[in-house]
């Protein structure tokens, strides 16, 4: 190529020789190689590959290479993906734990905001004092300890009764005259003193006096003279069992009526008004030193530790401040004497009582309802977890079938349509949503003590025929159970807002509910419930539309005897009266009142029902 190129030396253009760069290639700087049409002969060109490089030399590739490439790549991006799931799991719980501090703050200020201090009540009873002291000529000092104690508001305002109740208790019955201390070498000023404090999620209010204390005597004679206790039992009892005569309805040792005593009005009032606060009370007193009488009373009345327990398919809540202690103990610990089981524990012997014999709302639930309860411990048989409960200075065991938990839960009252049993403080909801009675257990005992005392005291012929007319009415109530199901309706709807919305207001009104999300899926659910006995059914609907399914339901006989209304977005003409010529019984339009929907509904249900019955007739 460099001897062609020699014609190209005469000038610079070079346009003839492609090889003049061979004789100028070394003198002309600025020469550029025309190579814009030069191209490679590589069409026949084939690379000297053979088979035979060894397995180690050349890299070999099947079928699945391609697959276990892309496994390879989806395992880094799922372990990607499980890092960025971590992450986001361990910021959702630092916020979740951010929110709770959040919320226990604010739940703390409003619970300072509904506070009131406890002087607001205790600050009237001093000159209520002196002027008692003044008119019965016995003089009396009035000691306040703790008029700082924070306590709610609505406890605060039915404490005024109960206080003034042992007051007045106080300074009639417990401090003697002026003559009377002298000669027991007391100064003449008798003493009260009110004190209050905190005790772990309690307040405690004592109400103390320097007088004469309580005289057992007068009391045994008492009860004796009443009738509650034979002399025998009246002489044998301790001193805890006569101290809670005190409280008993009707009780007193005073036999004329004066302003301050006598009225009959005893100690039971502050004991019924201190339970309606879920607190307590409890007296103590020694022969010429003094009576104390010792208030408990929770901090709130709105927010309360409760251990929530079940029975059997119901589920109740206790207040943890009621209860003395929970045990689980074996069966050799168990003795029996005839119908009644008792307890021993720590040298005592407790009488057991079991909750689901106690309970008189023993309904059955709900079949969802048992689902969202929470996850429970089966205990073994016989040993049963067992709530100790103090009661008139004696432990009871309430047995109950397992713990579920034990939280920190408001407590709401009763509304005014519901007249609930005295034993009850309210209900509270769980997290699962669950809504539970907050029972208390001590009310609940004497309320079926009680009962059954009275029981016992009819006739053996009156409790026969009483029995044999409970037994009758709960075996109609059984078989009226038994044959009464709730109607089931088959929500048929793409939109999956809307079948929830249907299903919520349907179960409201007391309607078991079945979905599907299209007509298909609608004639499968009626082949596997033969229980359905109405159909709510969209038009537009993938796969199978409202109108599609109305012809596949007509021509099924079984499926002919159930109503189908329609339940659309359409409300023209049109789709109404194609809608009723393929057999619907109803057509509604989107949105819909629904206390109007409902009643629809149940006319439709009435009108079936009268044409089955018809049909039955003929027959």
């Amino acid at each position: 190529m460099g001897i062609r190129g020699r014609r190209g030396t005469r000038g610079t253009r070079g346009t003839r020789g492609q090889g003049g760069q061979g004789g100028q290639g070394r003198i002309i700087a600025n020469y550029q190689l025309p190579t814009t049409n030069y191209q490679l002969p590589t069409t026949n060109y084939q690379l000297p590959i053979t088979t035979d490089f060894d397995p180690l030399e050349m890299d070999r590739y099947g079928a699945v290479h391609p697959l276990l490439q892309r496994i390879l790549e989806e395992i880094v991006q799922l372990e990607e993906a499980v890092e960025d799931i971590a992450l986001f799991a361990e910021q959702s719980s630092q916020i979740l734990e951010r929110k709770q501090q959040v919320f226990s703050q604010l739940q703390d200020e409003l619970m300072r905001a509904r506070m009131l201090p406890l002087g607001e009540v205790l600050k009237r009873f001093s000159r209520m004092l002196r002027d008692m002291s003044h008119t019965y000529s016995k003089p009396v000092n009035l000691k306040l300890r703790g008029t700082e104690v924070q306590v709610e508001k609505a406890i605060l305002e039915k404490l005024y009764d109960p206080l003034l109740h042992l007051l007045r208790n106080a300074f009639a019955h417990g401090i003697e005259s002026p003559e009377i201390r002298q000669q027991q070498g007391k100064p003449e000023n008798g003493e009260i003193l009110i004190c209050a404090y905190y005790k772990g999620n309690q307040t405690i209010i004592e109400v103390r006096d320097d007088g004469r204390g309580l005289n057992l005597g007068q009391i045994r004679s008492r009860v004796v003279e009443l009738g509650w206790l034979s002399p025998i039992e009246a002489a044998s009892a301790s001193k805890e069992q006569l101290l809670e005569f005190i409280f008993e309805p009707g009780f007193s040792t005073t036999h004329h009526v004066s302003e301050l005593s006598g009225r009959g009005m005893g100690l039971d009032v502050v004991r019924s008004q201190l339970r309606s606060l879920r607190g307590s009370v409890s007296v103590s007193s020694f022969p010429g030193e003094g009576t104390t009488f010792i208030l408990r009373l929770p901090l709130t009345l709105t927010i309360a530790n409760l251990v929530v327990c079940s029975t059997g398919k119901t589920t109740v809540a206790l207040p943890s401040d009621s209860i003395e202690n929970i045990v689980t103990t074996p069966s050799d610990r168990i003795n029996r004497t005839g119908t009644q089981q008792l307890l021993r524990w720590r040298e005592h012997i407790i009488p057991i009582h079991r909750l689901a014999d106690l309970l008189e709302y023993n309904r059955p639930m709900l079949e969802v309802a048992n689902s969202q309860s929470p996850i429970t411990t089966t205990v073994e048989e016989r040993e049963l977890p067992m709530l100790l409960l103090r009661w008139e200075g004696e432990l009871l065991a309430l047995e109950v079938d397992c713990l579920l938990a034990e939280q920190e839960l408001a407590i709401k009252p009763f509304g005014s349509l519901v007249s609930p049993p005295k034993y009850t403080y309210g209900c509270t909801l769980l997290g699962n949503g669950s809504l539970v009675p907050v029972i208390n257990g001590i009310s609940l005992l004497e309320y079926v003590l009680e009962r059954q005392q009275n029981t016992i005291q009819t006739t053996e012929s009156q409790s026969q025929d009483r029995e044999q007319n409970i037994n009758n009415l709960w075996r109609d109530r059984a078989a009226i159970v038994h044959k009464t199901e709730r109607p089931t309706i088959l929500v048929v709807d793409d939109s999956t807002t809307m079948r929830q919305t249907l299903t919520l207001s349907l179960q409201k009104a007391g309607y078991r509910v079945l979905s599907a999300r299209d007509g298909l899926e609608a004639l499968e659910k009626l082949q596997q419930s033969p229980t359905v006995q109405l159909v709510l059914c969209d038009i537009e609907m993938p796969n199978m539309n409202g109108f599609e399914f109305l012809c596949q339901w007509r021509q099924e006989p079984q499926f002919a005897k159930i109503p189908v209304a329609m339940l659309t977005s359409r409300s023209n003409d049109k789709h109404r009266r194609l809608a009723t010529q393929l057999g619907a019984s109803a057509y509604f339009t989107k949105p819909y009142i629904e206390l109007e929907f409902l009643q629809a509904l149940k006319n439709i249900f009435e009108q079936t029902i009268e044409e089955q019955t018809a049909l039955q007739h003929i027959a």
